[in-house]
């Protein structure tokens, strides 16, 4: 008996009793007392509400037929009006006046309505009075407080009920409940000393579906989330230093050939001095993109719109990467069609998807071409990209456009992706009301295909 007494069962029961009854007392009081001022102030507002459009009517026509028309406006209803002249003498009313009625008549003028008795305790009223217009008289407005009285006759009744069915139920679910929560417990415990350690992904022992067993899941949900955030930390500043090393790859090698004076001729050197004004400007706006991370996911992405000859845009993103794909061994096929319309984008930003895209496709192609169409289906302006590498794995092609994902730590470590180019693909996509779509095939390649809605891009270009 002693040892019962000592357990941790007993213990957790008796506690959890003792805090549910005082806990459960506390809410009785304050739910009372709360919904009982909340009532009392309804009903006054309602009162006062009530007495201020009565008196708004009479103030405009303060005649017979006015003054008629409110009194049956409160026949049939809970409140009771009675209308004065400013001499306090009886006008109209809806119910006859008794002696608390005529005790409550005010003996000096007021400029805006008030509440004159508001103790339903003692008191056979809650009582209003409104000015009607510039001293016409008053409109008094009753309510019966025996009613408020008997609302709240039968919450008190109701609470006790519940009260004393809440507490046979709950010291029965408190001793079933006291007695499996220390089993799972002590796993718990274990399972977060080890978390504390570093350890994050646990598995803890819980059966069920109850409240127990969800804290049990929730940990080991909470184990695996610290783990892959730990792992994303760590990730960051290597998947940002490669963001923002490859344009600077490109500003260190074209400045050493000028540095270097291994240039032909005049027009060489102008042509490498722009692709290194490029750089520099797509180094800014990738600085940017991190600072715009919380836009990007929220879509309140700013968009600088202008008609565009969307071929263009495409040609500047491939001769940037010309040298790259070059080096490779790389084809940059362009099959563009030369009769598009112009359609109302964000160039700038439009350059950096099909850049990305690009150098996408360059990094995960060893051997091959890489074709760039433009083409015009019905009322789209379609972009494909489409190339002969290594392909995406089906299982991760829901995730690729995830800030920061990448298919393979392996085959990044080699071709040097962060994760970030395909998910500002998608933003910047999303932000034009655009669609984009891939299809892979591992050791085939992908192919990534951008819908760019022509006539909605136009008429929002021509409502700016």
């Amino acid at each position: 008996m002693s040892s019962k007494l000592n357990s941790i069962s007993f213990k957790l029961g008796l506690l959890f009793s003792g805090v549910f009854i005082t806990l459960l007392l506390l809410l009785g009081l304050i739910l009372y007392g709360v919904f009982t001022n909340m009532f009392v102030d309804y009903i006054k507002q309602d009162l006062l509400a009530k007495g201020q459009n009565h008196a708004r009517i009479l103030a405009e026509d303060f005649n017979q037929s006015a003054i008629n028309h409110v009194v049956e406006m409160e026949k049939g209803v809970m409140t009771d009006v009675l209308v004065t002249d400013n001499k306090q003498q009886f006008v109209a009313f809806s119910k006859k006046p008794d002696e608390e009625m005529v005790d409550h008549l005010i003996t000096k003028s007021l400029s805006n309505g008030t509440i004159l008795e508001e103790d339903w305790k003692q008191h056979s009223y809650l009582i209003s009075v409104t000015p009607i217009g510039d001293h016409l008289g008053y409109v008094y407005m009753y309510y019966p407080a025996s009613i408020l009285r008997e609302i709240v006759f039968v919450m008190n009744l109701l609470l006790i009920v519940a009260t004393i069915g809440i507490l046979l139920l709950a010291f029965g679910l408190i001793g079933i409940l006291s007695r499996r929560l220390t089993r799972p417990l002590l796993y718990m415990k274990e399972a977060t000393s080890k978390m504390a350690m570093g350890m994050y992904k646990q598995n803890i022992p819980v059966n069920g579906n109850d409240e127990v067993a969800q804290l049990g899941l929730s940990i080991k949900n909470l184990g695996d989330q610290l783990q892959y955030f730990e792992e994303s930390r760590s990730d960051f500043l290597a998947a940002v230093s490669h963001e923002l090393r490859t344009p600077l790859t490109y500003l260190k090698g074209y400045s050493d050939i000028l540095n270097k004076d291994m240039i032909k001729d005049r027009k060489e050197q102008k042509e490498y001095l722009t692709i290194i004004n490029k750089e520099a400007h797509r180094l800014s706006i990738l600085i940017n993109d991190l600072f715009e991370m919380s836009k990007l996911q929220t879509g309140q992405f700013v968009l600088k719109k202008e008609l565009t000859n969307i071929n263009h845009v495409i040609r500047k993103a491939t001769k940037n990467l010309n040298p790259v794909a070059n080096e490779k061994g790389i084809g940059l096929i362009l099959n563009l069609n030369e009769e598009l319309p112009e359609i109302s984008i964000d160039p700038q930003r439009m350059e950096q998807v099909i850049y990305n895209l690009i150098e996408n496709a360059i990094k995960y192609t060893s051997q091959g071409t890489i074709t760039i169409k433009s083409k015009l289906i019905r009322d789209f302006i379609v972009l494909q990209i489409s190339d002969t590498g290594i392909g995406i794995p089906s299982e991760d092609l829901p995730k690729i456009w995830e800030r920061f994902y990448r298919v393979d730590q392996s085959r990044t470590r080699k071709t040097g992706g962060s994760g970030l180019g395909l998910y500002v693909v998608k933003q910047i996509i999303d932000a034009h009301n655009g669609n984009i779509q891939v299809k892979s095939k591992e050791n085939e390649g992908s192919v990534f295909t951008i819908y760019l809605e022509k006539e909605e891009n136009n008429e929002k270009d021509t409502n700016s």
